[in-house]
Parts: C-alpha cells; sequence; structure tokens
C-alpha cells in the first residue's frame, strides 16, 4: 500500500508543472528516490538529469521524521530551511552549505569548505537557485598530480587560485544556479551556470556532471510519452600555467536528445551533439545551430559548414524486467567504418564507446538495499579531434567519462538505507591506455592530442600503449541529518591501486565528513 501511495504521490508531482526546481544532481541521494521513477507504467524519463519537480521531492523528505528541538532556527537547520519565506506568490529560502573533512593516508589531508545557497520562486511558473562555494583543500597525492597535470584544474570544481597550489594546499571558490521559467505544460525553458547528465548509469558516454560548471540554455519540451531536450551550452579549452594565467580557446556545444517511452516497459532515447569552435570569422558559432530539429550534419551542408564541428550520435535503451529490475544501455558514435568493422584490423577511424547496466532495487525484498553493476568502454580515439579546440572536453576535463577515452571498465555498486542510516559499497576495476614515454606513437588514449598525429592505420584496439590497471573499493557510512540540503555525517574509507608498466601504487584513505551532499565529484579515477 505504501509503494502505490507514493507512487500517486510521484505522478501528482509530475503532473503540476509550476515553478519547477532541479533536484540535486547527487547520486546518493538519486539512489533513493528512483525506485518508483522505474516502475512499470511510470511515464517518466530517467536518463535525464537533474530532474524536475514542481515542489522539492516529497517523497525523500517525508521518509524522514524530524529531529526535534526547541530552537526554531536549530529545528531548522535539523529539518527545514534554514531561513525562508513563503507566500501564495512568491517563496525564498537560505541554507548554509558546506563539507568539512579530515583524512589521513600517507599524510594528513582535509576539506574546509563553506558556502551558501539561494533558492526560490516567483509567481507559479518562475523559480531560481545559486549557490557558492568556498574552499580550501589538502588532498590525496594522485588527484594532486592530476591538477598538477591539468592546468590547475581541480577535478569538477574548477581552477586554483592564481599561484595557490603550493605543497599541495589548494585553495579556490565556485558558484553555479540557474532560473528557470515554465512556459505552459509542455514547454520549460532554463538558462544557468552549472551540469548536465543524460543516461541512467553512474557513468554517461553522453554527457555528465564530470566537468567544471559551465553556461548553459536547456529547453525541455514534454509531449505525451516524449521528452524532447535542446541544450546549448559555452565551454572552455584551457591554457593555464602556474606563472601565466591565459584562458582564451571557447566553444560551443548543441546537444539534441530525444526520449520515448514505448508501452510500459521500454524507454529508447536519441542523442546527438555537435562542437564548434572559432571559424575563420572568429565565430565560435552560427545561429543555425539553435535550429530545434535533430540531425545537425545535414544542416551543416545546408549552410556550407560541411565538417567544421566534431558531430557525435548515440542511442539510449532501458527495460523493466520487473518494477525492482530494470536494463540500462548506451552507445556513442564518433566516427564509423562498415568494411573496417567487418574485418576487425582495428582501423583507428573506428570511434566508438558503450555502456551495459543493471539495476535492482530491494535486492532479497529487503526495502532500500539495491544493486547496480555496470560495464563502459571506449576505443582509442573517440571524442577527440585534428582541432584540440574541438575535443569533447571543458575545463581539461572529459565531459563524458572521467577516463576519456581507449578505457574499458566495470562498476558495482552496493547502497542501503535505514530510517537515517545510508550505507554505500563501490568497486571499480578499470583498464586505460596511456602514451609510452619516448615513443612518438600515438595511442589514442588522451583526448587532448590531435587525432592525426603519429597514429597508426589499424590494429589499434582498447587500452594499447602504456596500459594502466586501476581498482578501488570504496566504503562509506552515513547519517542523514537535514534531507532539505542532504546534510549528513559520514565516515569511510578508500582503497585506490593503480599500476602501468612504469609505476605502480596503492592509497588508502580513512576521513570523517560533516557536509551537504548536493552534487558529485568523481575521484574514482
Amino acid at each position: 500500500m505504501k509503494k502505490y501511495f507514493l507512487i500517486f504521490v510521484f505522478i501528482c508531482i509530475s503532473e503540476s508543472l509550476t515553478a519547477q526546481t532541479n533536484t540535486f544532481l547527487s547520486h546518493s541521494y538519486f539512489s533513493f528516490i528512483e525506485k518508483d521513477m522505474h516502475s512499470i507504467g511510470i511515464n517518466k524519463h530517467t536518463s535525464v538529469k537533474p530532474f524536475l519537480f514542481s515542489k522539492e521531492d516529497t517523497i525523500f523528505f517525508n521518509s524522514f521524521k524530524p529531529l526535534n528541538s526547541s530552537e526554531s532556527l536549530v529545528y531548522n537547520f535539523l529539518n527545514l530551511n534554514f531561513l525562508s519565506i513563503e507566500e501564495d506568490d512568491y517563496y525564498f529560502a537560505i541554507n548554509p552549505l558546506f563539507h568539512f573533512e579530515i583524512g589521513k593516508d600517507n599524510d594528513s589531508r582535509y576539506i574546509n569548505t563553506r558556502g551558501f545557497e539561494l533558492k526560490g520562486k516567483i509567481g507559479s511558473k518562475v523559480s531560481f537557485y545559486s549557490s557558492f562555494y568556498e574552499n580550501q583543500m589538502y588532498l590525496p597525492d594522485y588527484i594532486n598530480t592530476f591538477i598538477e597535470n591539468h592546468s590547475n584544474v581541480v577535478p569538477g570544481i574548477g581552477i586554483a587560485k592564481h599561484n595557490s597550489f603550493k605543497d599541495g594546499l589548494i585553495d579556490l571558490y565556485y558558484s553555479n544556479g540557474y532560473i528557470n521559467y515554465n512556459i505552459n505544460t509542455f514547454f520549460d525553458i532554463q538558462f544557468g551556470h552549472g551540469k548536465n547528465f543524460i543516461g541512467d548509469g553512474y557513468r554517461s558516454m553522453f554527457i555528465s556532471d564530470n566537468s567544471f560548471n559551465y553556461p548553459y540554455l536547456k529547453v525541455t519540451t514534454n509531449v505525451w510519452k516524449l521528452k524532447y531536450i535542446n541544450l546549448f551550452s559555452y565551454l572552455q579549452n584551457i591554457d593555464f600555467d602556474i606563472d601565466e594565467f591565459n584562458i582564451t580557446n571557447s566553444k560551443f556545444c548543441a546537444i539534441h536528445y530525444l526520449s520515448a517511452n514505448i508501452g510500459r516497459r521500454l524507454n529508447i532515447g536519441f542523442f546527438e551533439s555537435i562542437m564548434l569552435a572559432d571559424d575563420s570569422l572568429g565565430s565560435s558559432f552560427n545561429v543555425n545551430y539553435f535550429n530545434p530539429v535533430i540531425f545537425y550534419r545535414p544542416l551543416e551542408y545546408s549552410i556550407s559548414y560541411s565538417r567544421k564541428g566534431n558531430a557525435l550520435i548515440g542511442f539510449l535503451l532501458k527495460y523493466k524486467f520487473t518494477s525492482n529490475f530494470h536494463f540500462y544501455a548506451q552507445f556513442i558514435l564518433d566516427e564509423f567504418r562498415l568494411r573496417d568493422f567487418k574485418s576487425q584490423n582495428g582501423e583507428w577511424t573506428n570511434k566508438y564507446g558503450g555502456q551495459l547496466g543493471l539495476k535492482y532495487f530491494d535486492v532479497f525484498d529487503l526495502e532500500n538495499l539495491s544493486f547496480q553493476s555496470e560495464f563502459n568502454f571506449a576505443r582509442p580515439f573517440t571524442y577527440s579531434h585534428f582541432n584540440t579546440n574541438l575535443n569533447y572536453s571543458h575545463y581539461a576535463q572529459p565531459l563524458a567519462h572521467p577516463l576519456g577515452t581507449s578505457f574499458i571498465e566495470n562498476i558495482n555498486i552496493v547502497r542501503y538505507k535505514k530510517n537515517r542510516w545510508i550505507a554505500d559499497l563501490k568497486l571499480i576495476f578499470s583498464r586505460h591506455g596511456g602514451e609510452i614515454s619516448g615513443d612518438s606513437t600515438n595511442y589514442g588514449s588522451d583526448i587532448f592530442t590531435p587525432y592525426n598525429e603519429n597514429y597508426n592505420e589499424t590494429g589499434n584496439n582498447i587500452a594499447q600503449g602504456n596500459s594502466a590497471d586501476l581498482r578501488i573499493f570504496d566504503f562509506r557510512l552515513g547519517y542523514v541529518i537535514n534531507p532539505k540540503t542532504n546534510m549528513k555525517f559520514e565516515v569511510g574509507v578508500l582503497n585506490r591501486s593503480f599500476s602501468n608498466k612504469n609505476s605502480h601504487s596503492d592509497n588508502k584513505y580513512i576521513f570523517l565528513a560533516f557536509k551537504t551532499d548536493l552534487q558529485n565529484f568523481y575521484y574514482d579515477f
């Protein structure tokens, strides 16, 4: 009975399309609201994230009994928005945001993040959100190595302050936000600075929240069992040196995504994107790319722009075997030659990747115990381009998978929730290609290297070159305090083992954190 009541509440929320707001873009949050969204017969498009709700998620919030306090501000801090004003035609709320973490591996580590969020609605159709964070961090060595090798960019967060990256200490700030206008029952438009995710998996081969925030315009169309997304983004390639601040290379990305629910169990999706950089006239895009109709290549030919951009196309599938068990898949295509695929000669122009996965909710009939297993892969040179401005990246990171290209990966995740207690166990096994020191051959493992430099025509295989093996064990135990901000205490241990032909490293990190967990940061690479 409880399940059907929650489904009814969810349908009511979905039908009430007024002053919609984004949900948290956090896997730990999604995992506990997705079960009823995936039930057979529910007409939801779960691959487009963050989700839009007309009010804050009633299902997740109502699953927690309030923590009592006689002090109103303390009660709000533990259960509600810290400060809020709500009337019939407007609503404003302010919450403190933070991430305080102490940890230990070969050295003492910490994260000291403070910030706030401001959110609300004006009238029945306009909603807004803004947040700001200021950070000091001392992260594990392998993350510091990544930062040093990627233009001083902290994964998913942005560039550390100029000349601040010293002896592993990171100092930076970042913000995100949006304004959303619900035009009518069918159309919704959102302008913001943030991240987007398309897919049902832990990773996405289309677009994920791996890289830093970016300005975007998103138009969502909902008709019958169809959802159509037009996403236009302004991105940047980073040219940054510790002693010289120089961000110069901008680019424009346009994405179309069509999701269709077929019958009660099947969902299919069609994806395409095109990346554009400065042309001979100094323009990073042509107004024709705002065309909402799908398929960009014919458009390019019609305006004499043939082959000026880097285009990707993709296909998504999800099938619900039961209300608690479903299969999902993605296929991304960069370039492809059928004759070479049939001959299996390792032709470099066969650039594609994919994902296969499953999710199982209420495993062994134990409520809120879920299991997810996922395989991801990409062939060498996928997402890259001969013009480095046109690779599929933003702020020195891939827009899709954190490993970029030329990899195969298996992820297994077990999650459990009991009252306010939550537990996550994640196991990752991957093999990733790499360049060989002293060898000028381009093995196609770096999307930031032009694909037409020093490559082998044939004989290219996934994870070729200086192959690296990665194993990650990540266990976390948490206690949710305030579901409005996903505020929690968390303890955990992460063990990372990495090896290639030249080196081997092990890192065991133990930590204790008090945080508002509203977004994903991917350090599992």
